[in-house]
């Protein structure tokens, strides 16, 4: 369905997308992770058309996209992390008026709105104002805009950023049903649980590489269970990184996190004693790669070689 090879993309001298290499299967939904400013968004903005690349190739349902971009587009959708929606429109305005554009028949656009209201749940807020609704109303509708040429292939950039989690499950359950429907998915994000919750496949990018691809499972029974992650609870404390910075192999990740990545109950057993000594409270000890948050972090952290 989707297939990138060595995709290199440059902003100016910083290299965006370091020879990407992918696979998407047709019915998958591909969790593309990684922390801010990995690359997640670029590569979903080049496979829509949307920014250019210096070297590579892609081709998506069989075609180079390069010089098929506008056949591709009609059957695919991107839904941005941003709405795309007029706030002075009810939801069916709206809907019309993104249908409008469209090059379907009349028939057609009537059915492709109704899919979309059905999908979202939206038909008890036709008469609404977009500009009213809640915000997990608003994602809903933004999905409905991208699902008016019933798309094959489906790009989703942070689409429950802002939201609640009981709308962010709402939203959740309601992309996983497209795999029902025989679509393709690819959702970016960084946050582990929905990655978990809706994809079959993940693929982890940092600093422009892919480091992982694969089922999850499959990830956590490859890489090895050596390492132990230690969250701490939130505390104000300019000692912890020099505390760091004399132990062997423990790194502080993200102020509140540290790796530890050949643990032994020596190890361990020190690393306790001065956390304790400095008034730093555990919030959670993970021992091996034992989840998808615990090999992110191993993965990302920044004394990772990815080589």
């Amino acid at each position: 369905m989707i297939t990138i090879s060595n995709l290199v993309k440059y902003y100016g001298a910083h290299c965006a997308l370091d020879h990407i290499d992918l696979q998407v299967n047709k019915g998958t939904i591909l969790g593309l992770l990684g922390p801010n400013g990995a690359g997640k968004t670029t590569l979903v903005s080049i496979l829509n058309g949307l920014t250019a690349f210096q070297q590579g190739e892609i081709t998506i349902f069989g075609l180079p996209l390069a010089n098929n971009l506008e056949a591709i587009r009609r059957r695919s959708s991107f839904i941005p992390q941003a709405l795309a929606l007029y706030d002075k429109l009810t939801v069916m305005e709206n809907l019309r008026f993104f249908a409008a554009i469209q090059k379907m028949s009349a028939a057609t656009r009537r059915a492709n709105i109704d899919a979309a209201l059905t999908i979202n749940r939206l038909h008890p807020l036709l008469e609404q104002k977009a500009g009213t609704l809640s915000g997990g109303q608003k994602r809903r509708l933004n999905i409905a805009i991208g699902l008016l040429n019933n798309p094959e292939i489906l790009y989703f950039d942070e689409p429950t950023a802002g939201i609640d989690p009981e709308l962010r499950n709402d939203i959740l359950e309601t992309i996983s049903s497209f795999k029902n429907q025989g679509k393709t998915v690819i959702y970016t994000s960084h946050y582990m649980p929905e990655i978990e919750k809706i994809c079959d496949e993940v693929a982890i990018i940092d600093h422009g590489r892919i480091i992982r691809q694969g089922t999850l499972a499959t990830m956590l029974q490859e890489e090895k269970g050596d390492a132990a992650i230690i969250e701490l609870l939130p505390a104000e404390n300019k000692l912890l990184a020099p505390l760091v910075a004399g132990l062997d192999d423990v790194e502080l990740v993200d102020g509140g996190t540290l790796i530890m990545h050949q643990q032994n109950g020596l190890k361990m057993g020190r690393l306790l004693a001065l956390l304790e000594a400095e008034g730093l409270a555990i919030k959670h000890i993970s021992y091996g790669t034992t989840s998808l948050e615990t090999l992110f972090i191993r993965l990302t952290s920044p004394g990772r070689s990815h080589a």
